[in-house]
């Protein structure tokens, strides 16, 4: 029985057509991120899959979308197993989780797959075009926050190097770029399949109009209650396994110590660390009070990653240390990393994992909050915190001017997550149209202007200190002041749809 649904349904010459197409949209998709950046590949990786959708009936769109959407994630996402086996040393465990987020990314492209090939049979052309685009950004915007969240690699990301186009999302957000790849894939597609010109026209229009709003908008953001800031960032390259082993202890501090010699002699306003960088906890360690001490006495004011507690719970915390060695106020992080951080369904996934049911839960701080110092406003956030739109755009809403992103990709190397997870920083500069100071452990390390132009930039796995400007600005958003109303005018448009197609469904009528 096996053998023939095998047969039947997926290895026939009628389908095996269709799971090549499948894995064409996979494969190209998956080049058009980080590291590969062939990121014009986005703009047609969809039509293939599209093709699959739109000639088949409901049962075959989930076959050919899930092997689509698995074939995307494996390439795209592949470091899962390789950083999780690095760091459990555990076959069974790093398989299972990264087969099961292989597997869960993957069931978002079903979804969005078998409602488009629902709603085709009931309405005309240009509604389904429109209906696939905001489907696919509600998606993405649930896969965002459902579960902790896991919004990595969405479409609009992999046009992170296009400057002129993603100029766009300080309106629209990342989402709305996203939208804008799905929307000239679909009308692409509507073009080869029918001929028609009028697609042709359409597609011109979009990408033209994303792009001259690009070169009107690069370059700029206001002038008023700007401040030039000099600042400082440390990338002390500090292997990962050795991080929290106490015989490595002396030698990360020894390491420290070398890094603040490159900034002796300077006259900094800001000098930034990564994330956890602090081997020992700075409230109860003496030789750690020295070494920041030594550390902050080169810059006005000092941000620098390391672990703190207070009532028996450890917080991922960024001390704000004064000239004088005084931790003057900290940040401890909201939005704590699954798998890494703390482990969720631990009731249930304890007995599934062995090794990775040994992560520590770190407890989460309860405060989104904003820095004044002198005359500029820090906005903090700590490694994945950038994944999420919403914390930048509140950050800047709280008054911040400026923005930081301290992180450890350590458990990466030089392998795509690192380029992927930095990218993020360039829409959440653009979105907010604020500047911001990236400084993490291995690389990349980086000062990204209001335009998500990058001032300066490390390469991953070199130990160096470098000193750049950064500049402030109180300007907010249509971003900042709309947030994703684009995404919730999708979700009305897409319910509506979808309502309206089932109300149709007797009498067999299209619109």
């Amino acid at each position: 029985m096996i053998i023939h649904f095998i047969n039947k349904i997926i290895v026939s010459e009628y389908r095996f057509k269709y799971f090549i197409f499948s894995a064409v949209s996979g494969v190209l998709l998956a080049l058009s991120f980080q590291k590969f950046n062939f990121f014009w590949l986005a703009w047609i990786a969809f039509i293939p899959l599209i093709y699959c959708i739109l000639k088949n009936n409901f049962l075959n769109s989930v076959l050919y979308s899930f092997a689509a959407g698995f074939i995307f994630n494996f390439i795209a996402s592949y470091w899962m197993f390789p950083f999780l086996l690095n760091n459990t040393a555990m076959i069974k465990d790093s398989l299972i989780v990264s087969l099961c987020a292989w597997f869960y990314l993957s069931l978002y492209f079903v979804l969005w797959a078998v409602c488009v090939n629902f709603i085709k049979k009931y309405f005309q052309t240009v509604t389904v075009v429109l209906f696939a685009s905001c489907f696919w950004i509600i998606l993405e915007f649930v896969r965002t926050y459902i579960f902790t969240g896991l919004p990595w690699n969405l479409v609009g990301y992999s046009q992170a190097s296009f400057l002129h186009i993603i100029q766009f999302a300080d309106v629209i957000g990342v989402y709305g770029l996203s939208f804008a790849v799905i929307l000239i894939n679909m009308l692409l597609y509507y073009l080869i399949y029918s001929g028609s010109k009028k697609y042709f026209f359409y597609t011109v229009f979009v990408f033209l109009f994303l792009l001259s709003y690009g070169f009107w908008r690069i370059g700029f953001f206001p002038q008023e209650s700007v401040q030039k800031i000099t600042v400082a960032i440390a990338q002390p390259n500090i292997e990962q396994y050795k991080k929290w082993d106490r015989h490595y202890k002396d030698n990360i501090i020894k390491t420290l110590y070398s890094s603040s010699e490159f900034f002796k002699q300077h006259d900094i306003d800001l000098l930034v660390y990564p994330e956890t960088v602090l081997p020992r906890r700075l409230e109860e360690d003496e030789e750690i009070k020295k070494l920041v001490n030594e550390i902050s006495s080169n810059a006005v004011l000092t941000l620098i990653g390391g672990m703190s507690k207070e009532k028996d719970k450890i917080y991922n915390t960024v001390f704000l240390v004064s000239k004088d060695g005084v931790a003057i106020d900290k940040y401890k992080k909201n939005h704590l990393v699954i798998f890494g951080e703390y482990l969720p369904f631990r009731f249930i996934l304890s007995k599934l994992l062995t090794t990775l049911n040994a992560t520590g839960d770190i407890s989460n701080g309860k405060e989104i909050k904003v820095f004044e110092f002198k005359k500029y406003t820090l906005g903090i956030s700590v490694c994945s915190e950038n994944f999420f739109p919403y914390f930048s755009r509140k950050l800047v809403l709280k008054g911040a001017n400026i923005l930081t992103n301290h992180t450890n990709d350590a458990w990466f190397g030089d392998m795509p997550a690192t380029y992927q997870h930095f990218v993020m920083n360039i829409f959440r500069a653009i979105e907010n149209r604020k500047n911001i100071i990236v400084s993490a452990n291995t690389g990349i390390s980086a000062v990204i202007d209001s335009s998500g132009r990058i001032v300066a930039k490390t390469k991953t796995g070199e130990k160096i200190g470098f000193i750049s400007h950064a500049y402030t600005n109180n300007y907010l958003t249509v971003y900042d002041q709309i947030g994703d109303l684009f995404v919730y005018i999708c979700l009305i448009y897409a319910a509506y749809v979808f309502v309206l197609a089932i109300l149709l469904i007797k009498n067999k009528k299209t619109f």
